[in-house]
């Protein structure tokens, strides 16, 4: 198979599960409002199952820096905080955990 079929393949394949809840708006209306938000929030799960394995094994012998950025979004998240926040907090707690125990 030529490459480059296969790296759009491969995108439509990553692409079309966080996308197609954005554009399907208007059926989602008529569907259950369990269903409905299963569907809005499948680009967030299809990126979390993405990011969280990865997010143990960058570290090696120090996945504990990546759990504790995962934990620390999670609280962030957990209040409602803003995105940007959840993401800043992450970045600084991980790299605390990597500054004060390092390999």
């Amino acid at each position: 198979m030529n490459k480059m079929v296969m790296i759009i393949c491969c995108a439509a394949a990553t692409m079309l599960p966080r996308i197609v809840p954005y554009f399907a708006s208007s059926a989602l209306s008529r569907l259950p409002r369990f269903v409905r938000k299963c569907m809005l929030l499948l680009p967030v799960a299809a990126l979390g199952a993405l990011i969280f394995p990865l997010a143990l094994t960058d570290f090696g012998a120090m996945w504990y820096a990546g759990l504790a950025g995962i934990a620390a979004a999670f609280i962030v998240s957990l209040f409602k905080g803003p995105m940007i926040l959840s993401i800043v907090v992450a970045l600084v707690s991980t790299t605390a955990m990597l500054m004060a125990f390092p390999a």
